[in-house]
């Protein structure tokens, strides 16, 4: 092949101001190509939404797609985190697809992908997919908050979980990921359940690396300013404050962490809840913590690494985390992280001793926020190790770019027929 590879990545969801990290992990990547991270790569990610086309750099672009049939239409939904398309056939994706070397999906189980499958196959085009979403988990998740909106608690619980139709849901989506990994040249993985899932279907030989990368430029510990926080937030000093940032909904463990506070501060600690975030829980643990959360909404972008520089600790609560960017943000702005054992961010800072690994449930989280809160030596030791993690193990965008994607996309494109 000569000149250079036209890749295609399918991100099957809107690209908004308040997108979360599966959205931002592909306009970082497009930032690194803009910046000729990868100079043989010619790279355009497709997004959900109003037909259209935004061009980054003559090599690099994002285009926009109309859903056929969006989950916004399905009123009866109590909450979906991001909209995505749920047909199993996108025509103006695929009359699109054939022009490309390379076509890579994020998701496996909505319009985009599924498209991709038969586009691929049709055409001979190797399919490279990579994991940012546990998918099956979270379609039990919200299967199980749907029926009880719906039906009320008793019943819908009952039913989610005595009859077990929240993990048959989950079930469908595993099967369907299977299926497309099968589909697949290469799988890019973060988790090792993940890498496991793709070894379950005979991938062996495909599965790559994929790391997250960090602006540490604009993630700074430089970036503290504690007095002005409590200031604008009103936060009484002396607190151990903790952060949480991200969607404030049952996938990201918000109110259960709301609780494991609650437990926490009864139990003598002294702390406070800072959220950054929007997300239907956010009324219920106003009740539960009264005075000792903050409830700070939507946070734009550039005033998160003030934030993290700032705080005591960011709280990820989620056990169902593929790749949460907030954590290596935090570190990189010299920020602790406690974050679930479970998470694929824990994973892919294993090592760092500035990353509390926590079990799962109110209780372990309780703990370990008491403890933190108690010991001021042991978070003077906690920052400390970000502070050295930043310095020798944070990998950049362009990194990211360089080393896991572009070679991955140019060993499949040897195979296009």
């Amino acid at each position: 092949m000569t000149g250079r590879i036209k890749t295609v990545v399918l991100v099957d969801l809107p690209r908004e101001k308040s997108s979360g990290g599966h959205v931002k992990y592909w306009e970082r990547v497009a930032q690194a190509a803009v910046a000729g991270a990868a100079d043989d790569i010619d790279l355009t990610v497709y997004f959900s939404g109003a037909a259209g086309e935004e061009i980054l750099s003559p090599q690099v672009r994002y285009r926009y797609l109309p859903p056929v049939f969006s989950t916004e239409r399905l009123k009866f939904l109590p909450y979906v985190p991001a909209h995505t398309d749920l047909a199993g056939f996108h025509p103006a994706l695929a009359a699109e697809l054939p022009a490309y070397d390379v076509i890579h999906t994020t998701d496996a189980c909505f319009a985009f992908a599924r498209t991709a499958e038969r586009v691929a196959r049709w055409n001979n085009i190797p399919l490279v997919t990579s994991f940012h979403t546990d998918t099956p988990a979270y379609t039990e998740i919200f299967t199980r908050q749907t029926l009880v909106h719906l039906l009320g608690r008793r019943v819908g619980l009952f039913i989610a979980d005595k009859i077990g139709v929240a993990a048959r849901e989950g079930r469908k989506k595993q099967k369907r990921v299977k299926a497309h990994l099968r589909a697949c040249a290469a799988i890019l993985a973060m988790r090792d359940e993940d890498r496991a899932l793709a070894h379950s279907v005979g991938a062996d030989g495909k599965v790559r690396p994929m790391r997250l990368g960090v602006d540490k430029k604009m993630f700074t510990p430089d970036a503290a300013d504690r007095a002005g926080i409590e200031r604008d937030y009103g936060i009484a000093s002396g607190k151990c404050l903790v952060l949480f940032v991200g969607r404030v909904d049952a996938g990201k463990n918000a109110l259960m962490l709301a609780q494991a506070c609650a437990q926490a501060i009864a139990q003598g600690a002294n702390l406070h809840l800072l959220m950054a975030g929007l997300g239907p829980q956010s009324d219920e643990i106003k009740k539960t913590l009264g005075g000792d959360v903050t409830l700070a909404g939507w946070v734009e972008p550039q005033a998160l690494p003030r934030l993290y520089a700032s705080v005591d600790c960011l709280a990820i609560a989620s056990d169902v985390e593929i790749g949460g960017m907030i954590g290596l943000e935090a570190l990189s702005a010299g920020c602790p992280v406690l974050v679930s054992r479970h998470s694929g961010v824990a994973q892919a800072c294993s090592a760092s001793q500035a990353m509390h690994m926590m079990e799962s449930g109110a209780d372990a989280w309780a703990r370990g926020l008491r403890d933190l809160a108690g010991d001021a030596e042991h978070r003077a030791s906690l920052r400390a190790a970000a502070l050295e993690f930043r310095q020798t193990r944070l990998a950049g965008w362009d990194d990211v770019l360089r080393q896991d994607f572009a070679p991955v996309w140019r060993e499949a494109a040897k195979k296009r027929g």
